[in-house]
């Protein structure tokens, strides 16, 4: 009986040694909090992510519209005249022109209208959205051969770029 009851609590001890080295993995559940917890997480920074790349895909629009603003100033300076023809400072088109500030992917579009008066002294430079920034918050710049600056930003015209 004394061999019977020595067996029997070496089988407990083994076991019970067993049991504490199988414990260093996680649960299902634990792994369910973490995958939950990644998921608020991501669910919270992917829009502010987006959010902050829109914004500085608005720097492409700002060049863009400084550049043809200075295309704009030359022609006027060997001609005594502005152009609404975007072809004769070295565009595409004569209308509506991509902005596309060092990728293939097109953000803005741009074209020059008469600023309130005859094309020959001043001009308007106006963007408009494309593709995914469509979806930004400023959906509008303009610049003024004045040197005056405004944006749309939610529906509202504002002075200024920032």
């Amino acid at each position: 009986m004394n061999n019977v009851l020595k067996e029997s609590r070496s089988v407990y001890s083994v076991s019970s040694v067993k049991r504490q080295s199988n414990s260093m993995g996680f649960t299902l559940i634990e792994l369910m909090i973490v995958v939950a917890l990644i998921a608020i997480l991501a669910a919270i920074a992917y829009p502010s992510f987006i959010d902050s790349v829109r914004k500085g895909r608005r720097a492409d629009a700002e060049t863009g519209l400084m550049q043809a603003a200075h295309k704009l100033e030359n022609f006027y300076a060997r001609n005594a005249t502005y152009t609404e023809d975007l072809t004769q400072v070295g565009y595409a088109n004569a209308g509506w022109n991509n902005i596309s500030a060092g990728s293939n992917t097109v953000y803005y579009q741009m074209r020059v209208t008469p600023g309130g008066c005859n094309i020959a002294n001043c001009f308007i430079l106006e963007t408009q959205s494309q593709g995914d920034q469509v979806n930004d918050a400023v959906s509008t710049f303009t610049l003024r051969s004045t040197g005056q600056k405004t944006m749309v930003e939610n529906g509202v015209t504002k002075n200024g770029w920032k």
